[in-house]
C-alpha cells in the first residue's frame, strides 16, 4: 500500500513538472514579437536555448525537445493557416499559436487522464472501497480526461469566433470608410489592426497576419483564404469569398463593401430576433419545473392542509 501510494504520488509530481515546464517553455508571445523572431532568425533553426547547468539527462531531453519543436518555415505555415488539420487547426483557430502549443496540447491530453486516473486509484485504496468501486472511479476520473482538453477548446474556439462575428460589421464599416478615403487593401487592413486592437483583439490579430504575410509577397487570395481557415466563421468565409471575386471581376470595391456589410448586418439582426424569439419557449422549462411547483406550494399548501384536518378523523389522544 505505502509503494504504491509513493508510486502514484511520484507519477503526479513528475507529470506535473514536465507538464508546467513545457508550459513555461511555449509561453504566448505577442504576435509582432514573434514574426521579429521569424525575420531575425535562420529558417530551420531549433527553438529555445539548452540549460547548461542542468544534469546530463536534462539536457538530452532539452536537445530532444529543441529538435521537434516547429521550425521558423513551419510557423509561418501554422500563422497562415496552411495545411492544419485535427487539433493543429483547432489550437490556430482557438487563437494559441505558440512554437509548442501543439505538443503541450497533446501532453495535456495524454497525461491529464493518467493523472486522474493515478488519483483515483491511491484514493480507492487509501479510503478501502471494494475493487468494483475503484473500477467506477477510475471511468469516472478517465473520461473527463479524455474529453476536458476538447471541450475547454472548442470552448475557448466559440467564444473567439463569437467575438469575431460581433465585430465583423463595424470592421467593414470602416473598411467601407477608409477605401472610399482612397487607401489600398493593405492600408485599411493596417487600419483595421490599430482601432480594433482594444475592442476586439481577435480581429485585429487576424487582420493584422493577412497583412503582414502580403507585406511579405504572399498572394491576396492566398492570405485571404488562410484567414478563413483560421477562423472558421461564415461571415468571414462569404467576406473572403466577396473580396476575391470583386478582385477578379474589377468591380467596384467600396460598393461591394457597402452592401456586404449592409447584408452582414441584417443577419445579425436576424440572429437576435431570432434569439429573441426562442426565449419564451427556453422560458418553459425553469417556469415548469422550478417555479411553478414552489408557486403551488405557497398558494395551495394552507388549502390542502385545512382539508386534511378537516377530512381526516381525530385521532384521541
Amino acid at each position: 500500500m505505502i509503494l504504491f501510494l509513493s508510486v502514484s504520488i511520484f507519477l503526479a509530481t513528475a507529470v506535473g513538472t514536465i507538464g508546467l515546464y513545457l508550459w513555461l517553455e511555449a509561453r504566448k508571445e505577442s504576435l509582432p514579437q514573434r514574426f521579429k523572431e521569424i525575420v531575425g532568425e535562420e529558417a530551420g533553426a531549433p527553438r529555445g536555448r539548452i540549460v547548461a547547468s542542468a544534469g546530463g539527462w536534462l539536457v538530452k531531453f532539452r536537445k530532444w525537445f529543441a529538435a521537434k519543436a516547429p521550425t521558423e518555415i513551419e510557423l509561418v505555415e501554422m500563422l497562415s493557416g496552411k495545411e492544419l488539420t485535427g487539433g493543429r487547426l483547432l489550437l490556430n483557430q482557438a487563437g494559441i499559436r505558440g512554437a509548442g502549443a501543439y505538443k503541450i496540447y497533446l501532453g495535456i491530453r495524454w497525461a491529464l487522464p493518467v493523472v486522474l486516473v493515478v488519483l483515483a486509484v491511491a484514493y480507492g485504496k487509501i479510503s478501502g472501497v471494494t475493487n468494483k468501486s475503484i473500477f467506477l472511479m477510475v471511468l469516472v476520473a478517465g473520461i473527463p480526461g479524455f474529453l476536458l482538453q476538447d471541450f475547454v477548446l472548442r470552448w475557448k474556439i466559440r467564444k473567439r469566433q463569437e467575438e469575431i462575428t460581433d465585430s465583423l460589421p463595424d470592421a467593414l464599416d470602416l473598411l467601407v470608410v477608409c477605401v472610399e478615403a482612397g487607401l489600398g487593401l493593405n492600408a485599411a487592413f493596417v487600419k483595421i489592426t490599430e482601432e480594433f486592437r482594444l475592442s476586439s483583439p481577435a480581429l485585429s490579430e487576424e487582420f493584422d497576419i493577412v497583412n503582414r504575410e502580403m507585406v511579405a509577397g504572399k498572394p491576396r487570395q492566398e492570405a485571404l483564404r488562410a484567414l478563413t481557415e483560421r477562423t472558421g466563421v461564415e461571415d468571414v468565409k462569404s467576406l473572403v469569398a466577396m473580396l476575391i471575386q470583386t478582385e477578379k471581376l474589377g468591380t467596384s470595391l467600396a460598393q461591394s463593401l457597402r452592401v456586404h456589410s449592409d447584408s452582414l448586418r441584417m443577419r445579425r439582426r436576424q440572429k437576435a430576433e431570432e434569439a429573441a424569439a426562442k426565449t419564451t419557449i427556453k422560458l418553459v422549462f425553469p417556469l415548469v419545473f422550478l417555479m411553478f411547483p414552489a408557486l403551488f406550494i405557497v398558494i395551495l399548501g394552507p388549502g390542502v392542509l385545512q382539508i386534511i384536518a378537516v377530512l381526516l378523523p381525530v385521532v384521541p389522544k
